[in-house]
């Protein structure tokens, strides 16, 4: 379901504000069940952005890369759809499923500023190399888990240790999907 111009242009903003942690960003979103799911064409406007540091990731791998993207691709369709799934599961044991879709609404809405970020750190960092270069990752790293924290106690409205359990899952998860994905290439 393709949002209206309109729509991703205010999600894309929401977003935008919460990138400088403005809690007023979570009001540019469509909390509506229609909201809700056109949120998930976040993951369209992010693709380009995922595919140009995948290939750059796998550049000069010469033989493989196609199943190299391919593999990329398949780990990337699995985080929106299993992060969600298992959230609904979490949002339950929190009492917070009142809150679940607007969450949801918000991590994916912030999946393409993210990636952005993604983007222009690995190039900084490639750019840089040597020590410096390799610090990139580390830092954003951490500015992504600050983005997780600010997004999740937001939008879930819970406590320090609730939110550092969501966030901890959400990266667990994503490990976990990672090693799965890297046995099949």
């Amino acid at each position: 379901m393709i949002p209206p111009r309109t729509e991703i242009m205010a999600s894309l903003f929401g977003a935008w504000c919460l990138i400088r942690f403005d809690p007023r960003g979570l009001n540019y979103f469509n909390h509506t069940v229609d909201g809700f799911w056109r949120s998930f064409f976040a993951a369209v406007i992010a693709l380009p952005l995922f595919l140009t540091l995948s290939i750059i990731h796998t550049h000069g791998v010469e033989a493989g890369r196609s199943i190299s993207t391919s593999i990329h691709l398949l780990r990337y369709a699995l985080g929106w759809i299993v992060f969600p799934v298992v959230m609904v599961i979490l949002a339950r044991l929190l009492d917070r499923t009142g809150h679940y879709a607007s969450y949801i609404i918000a991590v994916n809405w912030m999946a393409a500023p993210q990636w952005a970020l993604v983007l222009a750190a690995s190039s900084v960092g490639m750019a840089l190399g040597g020590t410096a270069g390799d610090l990139v990752p580390m830092l954003l790293l951490v500015l992504l888990l600050c983005y997780d924290f600010f997004i999740t106690r937001l939008a879930l409205d819970i406590g320090i240790g609730k939110t550092v359990l969501v966030v901890t899952i959400g990266v667990l998860l994503g490990v976990v999907l990672d090693a799965l994905i890297l046995r099949l290439g």
